[in-house]
């Protein structure tokens, strides 16, 4: 027979046994629920910093707005601005702000904001990439504290493009160089998100901003998780570690295969190439380049390594409504390859590779270790190079260990679905070789003609007239190839099917505006 003390002993275990049982439960519901309120997104790679104007990053979208904001056609919107009026000869702009646009720290976002991030593009001193989008820039000056009228030198066609830049409060930047400012680590923005936390090495934590002015987020988080490895973000997003990541095209058949995912398959401006560096003697000569460009197989590389998800490249502008084809799609013809190498006194050697004189037709291509595509790509061109003579090799580098101005080649990833000027401008006028300047012209690239169509194009107003430049542009960049096109990639997301919400456009370059409108995403069971 059971006596009273054990069963008050046993009865009071029980009571703690069912609280055990019924805290878990409801830690584990509340797990669930905080789930819901959180998105992870796996990052390629972590960012050196968050200032929209030093670098460009996928988390822009969530932490700063612009004047303007390309919807899901791509064309530019008002959005902290709610008017914007234009002179008849297109060289005054006036933006009428919003006026309860507020900053994550509480101010006011006003006129003085809006002068001084242009300014600040601008300034030498603080090496912006986007300098060469202002230059047409004559004066900034404001009305009142909610209008902006900014004058141009010339008419510049893609200025309204270009007013898209996030907007940066004046006052984070006091007493301090942009450069080294303690805004690049806490950036303080406008957008539908603001900081929370940034553990390097790790992650990086946002979290709604209350008094956006836009569409209030559904989704309480947003985690960049970041994850270098390819193969490493697929599997944490099957195992649900992540929400959201971006697929190699390999990579597609097996997630897709899981009743958890959705895949996104998205057009992108996105292409893949091989950079020559022009400070290379060997690439000074254009028959040397025509002849790689011939050598490459772009169909056997879409088929082996993209898996067809993609199409072959030949322009930086395919993806554009100033597309042409009268660039020389440079289909391969080992045949002319070896031709145009002769040609340039490249003669074949018993050993099968070719000399001029004792110099040995070799160059090393540098590529990103952490994209496997790219390196896929580059092992891919030094096997079938050998078939004209060229003894190439593949280095395979740590982002920290590349320097791309100092590689003999590179395998670039680039693209645009704007305005015809961005990503032509910045990658091949020679005022933005990245030796000089903060541009994105690498290679050191410089063609007159390329220079006059560049400039002429980004003046010119006329629809018509801008098409044939374009159109100019691209026929003499295939005259004198900077890169070697290979191919256009389609940007595939695996996502968790339980968020919805997404706008498809398409994309630029490394799947970027996939999150352009993430304040709208939610779960399917809120």
């Amino acid at each position: 027979m059971w006596n009273s003390k054990y069963l008050s002993i046993l009865f009071a275990a029980l009571l703690v046994l069912s609280a055990c049982s019924k805290t878990s439960s409801d830690t584990a519901a509340e797990v669930a629920d905080s789930d819901r309120d959180r998105l992870v997104y796996a990052s390629e790679s972590e960012f050196a910093g968050l200032n929209p104007l030093l670098e460009e990053t996928n988390v822009d979208a969530l932490l700063f707005r612009g004047l303007l904001r390309f919807d899901e056609n791509n064309t530019p919107q008002n959005d902290i601005a709610q008017q914007v009026e234009v002179s008849e000869d297109l060289l005054t702009y006036t933006f009428t702000l919003k006026e309860d646009v507020h900053f994550h720290d509480g101010t006011i976002l006003s006129a003085d904001d809006v002068i001084f991030t242009i300014e600040s593009i601008l300034d030498d001193q603080n090496a912006s990439f986007l300098k060469s989008d202002f230059i047409a820039v004559d004066t900034l000056t404001k009305n009142t504290q909610n209008q902006v009228v900014i004058t141009l030198k010339y008419p510049f066609t893609p200025f309204l493009d270009k007013m898209t830049v996030p907007i940066l409060p004046k006052h984070a930047f006091k007493g301090e160089t942009m450069r080294n400012s303690e805004f690049n680590r806490s950036p303080i923005g406008a957008g539908p998100y603001q900081m929370d936390e940034w553990n390097s090495g790790d992650h990086i934590v946002l979290k709604a901003f209350p008094e956006f002015f836009g569409t209030a987020p559904s989704i309480d988080q947003v985690v960049f998780k970041f994850i270098e490895d390819s193969t490493m973000r697929a599997l944490k997003l099957k195992t649900g570690e992540v929400d959201v990541a971006l697929l190699d095209p390999s990579q597609v058949k097996s997630v897709s295969g899981e009743e958890s995912i959705k895949i996104y398959d998205m057009d992108s401006a996105d292409y893949r190439g091989m950079l020559f560096n022009m400070k290379q003697e060997l690439f000074q000569d254009v028959n040397v380049r025509k002849a790689f460009s011939y050598a490459t197989d772009r169909d056997s590389i879409l088929k082996g390594i993209l898996f067809g998800f993609g199409q072959i490249a030949y322009s930086p502008l395919q993806k554009n409504s100033f597309k042409s084809s009268d660039a020389e799609p440079y289909t391969y013809d080992v045949k002319k390859a070896n031709k145009l190498l002769e040609k340039a006194g490249w003669k074949k050697e018993s050993d099968g590779f070719r000399y001029k004189g004792k110099e040995k037709l070799a160059f090393t291509i540098t590529t990103p270790i952490t994209d496997n595509v790219r390196v896929d790509m580059a092992n891919y061109l030094s096997e079938s190079f050998k078939e004209v003579g060229a003894d190439v090799k593949v280095a395979a580098l740590d982002w920290s260990a590349i320097v791309i101005e100092e590689t003999d080649a590179f395998m670039v990833g680039w693209g645009s679905p704007y305005d015809a000027d961005h990503h032509t401008y910045a990658l091949f006028h020679s005022d933005e070789a990245s030796v000089n300047s903060s541009g994105y012209n690498y290679g050191s690239y410089s063609n007159e003609t390329v220079d006059s169509l560049l400039t002429e194009g980004r003046k010119t107003v006329d629809e018509e007239k801008r098409k044939e430049i374009y159109g100019l542009l691209q026929a003499e960049l295939s005259e004198d190839p900077p890169f070697i096109y290979i191919a256009y990639l389609h940007a595939v997301y695996g996502m968790n099917k339980d968020i919805k919400g997404v706008k498809e456009r398409t994309l630029g370059h490394h799947g970027s505006g996939f999150l352009w409108n993430v304040e709208e995403w939610e779960w399917n069971d809120r």
